[in-house]
């Protein structure tokens, strides 16, 4: 993902005349072969089982979101900050899939953490959708929710044949309901009109869960700024 995001700006970089800011780029990963399992330990904010059909070994648990979050805002982050010259105030969160349910979790936990969320077909089936009683959680002790969003889907996430384009067989993946919870959340969130909210759904016209992100990136990094 970090390819495209690079690669991308960078193009966008030569033709759009400073209109895009300048940027610093940070990914985290592991230095430990099993990504998988340390992605769903650390991108999801609840132990749960996998749904049907999902058959990842899982050796380091689930639910480990809230401490992937302290150690972005209590360590990594004051350490660029150190570093580099980056502006507080400018903070840009992109998940997509799995990490998109962190990227929630965090929008709707500590949205003051970052600036702007550019949160792609995020995985918000994950523990039964408890991502939607985390929103309500949010509006019943908040008023407002400071922050800016483009959530971007794919149309073609829910249609039968997708193959490797949305990554699971459809007897897997078309239960996961990917597009119905992306529209279910932007109407939840639509309807609170918080009054510092600014945010913005679109979905990629042919777009399957996994040749939906190029688009999405190129997407989000023109209108997420004019948020």
């Amino acid at each position: 993902m970090l390819d495209i995001v690079v690669g991308t700006k960078r193009l966008f970089d030569i033709f759009s005349g400073g209109a895009l800011p300048l940027c610093y780029l940070v990914a985290i990963g592991y230095a430990d072969p099993d990504i998988a399992a340390r992605r769903f330990r650390d991108f999801t904010p609840t132990k749960a089982d996998l749904p049907a059909g999902l058959n990842q070994p899982l050796p380091f648990g689930t639910g480990g979101a809230a401490p992937f979050l302290a150690a972005l805002c209590e360590d990594i982050i004051p350490h660029l900050e150190q570093q580099f010259p980056l502006d507080p105030r400018e903070r840009v969160l992109v998940g997509y899939s799995l990490s998109g349910r962190f990227a929630t979790y965090t929008l709707l936990s500590e949205p003051q953490a970052f600036d702007r969320y550019l949160i792609i077909s995020p995985s918000l089936w994950w523990d039964r959708g408890s991502v939607f009683a985390e929103e309500e959680a949010w509006a019943r002790s908040n008023s407002d929710l400071r922050a800016k969003l483009l959530l971007v889907g794919g149309e073609a996430e829910e249609t039968p044949g997708g193959g490797w384009r949305n990554n699971l067989p459809d007897a897997v993946g078309l239960p996961l309901k990917q597009l119905t919870n992306l529209r279910e959340l932007d109407r939840r969130l639509s309807a609170r009109n918080y009054p510092s909210f600014r945010s913005k759904t679109a979905l990629i016209p042919g777009g399957h869960h996994i040749t939906l992100l190029p688009a999405a990136v190129a997407l989000g990094l023109v209108e997420l700024f004019a948020l």
